[in-house]
Parts: structure tokens; sequence; C-alpha cells
């Protein structure tokens, strides 16, 4: 195909357009005005009359970065969008969803997988590594760094999620808790229940580690 005989505009699926204000429109539009190129030649962002707010206000800088996100999500069999929602299915088998928040500022939370079986089997060395159980209701609470454009944060997340390892070791590193006070149970991340305050032994204040009475995930 080359670049004389197609015309993007007659490529567009408008049957979208009433998600012109969705990162389902734009990932479309990027790949409509890129169709053809490797995902490290995407360099065509389209014109300004495309977009609607939130959309709109994305400036050229950041569209070049949107661009990167827009080429991994159509070319990994993996990633499907629809509307703000994005759906991943890891090299392991793992399903995650990301819902996009209105303004595709940030996302506003992450599903994963849950239960006693939801850990692959490829990755089962970990469940060794971090304790040998699942806490099934913990989250994967990854935020954006400060600082970091979005669409760079979330383009580090979707790789994350396609490999899955990163992903489960973070999450199997959840410590079940006890109040000191209350002695209200839960669960914290080991990088925050080393970061508390009154940590040290002694201390009215804080959380202590305990064994949870739920089902351990068997010793091969």
């Amino acid at each position: 195909m080359s670049d004389d005989a197609y015309e993007p505009m007659d490529h567009i699926d408008w049957d979208l357009i009433d998600k012109d204000h969705t990162i389902e429109w734009l990932v479309h539009l990027c790949e409509v005005f890129n169709r053809g190129k490797v995902a490290n030649q995407w360099t065509n962002w389209p014109e300004d009359f495309f977009w609607e707010p939130p959309l709109s206000t994305i400036t050229e800088e950041h569209g070049q970065m949107w661009l990167h996100v827009a080429a991994l999500i159509c070319q990994s069999p993996g990633i499907t969008v629809s509307s703000n929602d994005i759906s991943v299915t890891g090299r392991f088998g793992s399903e995650f969803k990301i819902k996009m928040m209105s303004d595709l500022s940030d996302w506003s939370e992450i599903e994963h997988t849950q239960g006693v079986d939801c850990v692959p089997e490829e990755l089962h060395h970990l469940l060794k590594e971090y304790g040998n159980y699942i806490p099934d209701p913990v989250y994967l609470c990854w935020e954006c760094p400060r600082g970091t454009p979005m669409p760079v944060g979330l383009y580090s997340l979707l790789l994350a999620m396609l490999d899955e390892t990163k992903v489960w070791e973070y999450l199997l590193d959840y410590i079940a808790t006890e109040c000191r006070g209350c002695h209200d149970t839960g669960f914290h991340h080991r990088e925050d229940y080393l970061r508390q305050p009154g940590r040290a032994p002694g201390s009215l204040v804080g959380w202590d580690q305990f064994r949870p009475p739920y089902r351990s995930v068997e010793k091969d």
C-alpha cells in the first residue's frame, strides 16, 4: 500500500463518533493514521478537528506518547479496548481490566483474577517465595508515578500486565496484619508495612503481622 493510494479519512469508523471522548476513539484514529507502519514508526498524530474534550487538550508532545500506547494496543493480540475500558490477557493467561478516568488523566481501578487458583502455574515458584498463600481481597494499587506523563505510565502498566511476572510479585507481597490497638485485621503491602510509624517492638500503635486463617496453596 503506497502513501499516495491511502487516505486515512476513508478508513475512519464513524460509528465510533459517539465515543469521540474515549481512549477507544483515540486508539482507532491513531491506527488509521499510521496503518501499515511498525510500532516505532507511528508518528502521525491526527488533526485537531478530530478531537473533542478531553482529547482536544492533548499537547503535541503528549500526542507522540499516546501514539506509542496506541501502537502497543493495536499490535498486541492480548489487549482490547471498549470505550474507556482496557482488557489485557497476559502471556500466562491471566486477565486484567483497567478503567480509565473520563478525562484520561489516570486510571481509576485495576481488576485482576482472584482466588486460590489465580496465580499461573508458570509462576508458582513465587508462591513459596512470598509465603505460600494468596490474600484474595487485595488489589493491584499501581498508580502513575508522580511527574510521569500518563501515557508513559499506562504504556509501562500494559507491558507489565502482558508479561505478568512483576504484577504477581507485587500482589503476592501483601502482608496480613492486625492493629495493635483495636485488633482489626487487614492487608498491607510490604512496602507500606515497613514504612509505618511505630513498627518497633513494644510500640502500642501500628500493625503486627499475623498468619490469617484462610486457605493456603498446597505445596508441591
